[in-house]
């Protein structure tokens, strides 16, 4: 296989592939019909005046000084994902937290946070990571089903 080939070959296979992640990705969080939302939120203020937590979109048990939230939820399923940021400081007290939380399950694995908790017949499961562009940052996403 000659040089200009292998790059035609190169860049018609990068284009079939940023086609199919941006496909999945317009069908997952949904330029994907009406019952798809989406929302951004500041800070964990911000997203309780929203009315978010109270719908059950995000989390009631976040860390305090949550940031950047972002919820994408599907009315027709009842089902949302997440993610948010927060200071690396607020690790220990949401844990603290979270055990504290009627039956809350919190696995550490290294420096990987799993909690896990059932409301309002819905289940949230948030994974909290150290932030790989800010030493003093944690991230955290989160999935919520219902449950059956």
């Amino acid at each position: 296989m000659n040089e200009v080939t292998r790059k035609l070959l190169l860049t018609f296979g990068g284009a079939l592939v940023l086609f199919g992640v941006s496909f999945i990705a317009h069908k997952v969080i949904g330029a994907g019909g009406p019952d798809t939302k989406i929302s951004h939120h500041a800070s964990l203020a911000d997203a309780r005046q929203a009315g978010v937590i109270e719908r059950g979109w995000v989390p009631e048990l976040l860390p305090a000084g949550s940031n950047d939230i972002t919820e994408i939820h599907d009315l027709d399923r009842n089902t949302g994902t997440g993610t948010f940021r927060f200071p690396a400081a607020d690790l220990e007290a949401f844990k603290a937290q979270a055990r504290q939380f009627a039956g809350t399950d919190l696995k550490e694995a290294g420096a990987v946070t799993y909690v896990a908790y059932t409301r309002d017949r819905s289940r949230f499961e948030l994974v909290l990571s150290p932030d790989p562009q800010k030493a003093d940052a944690m991230i955290g996403v989160w999935g919520m089903q219902p449950t059956r």
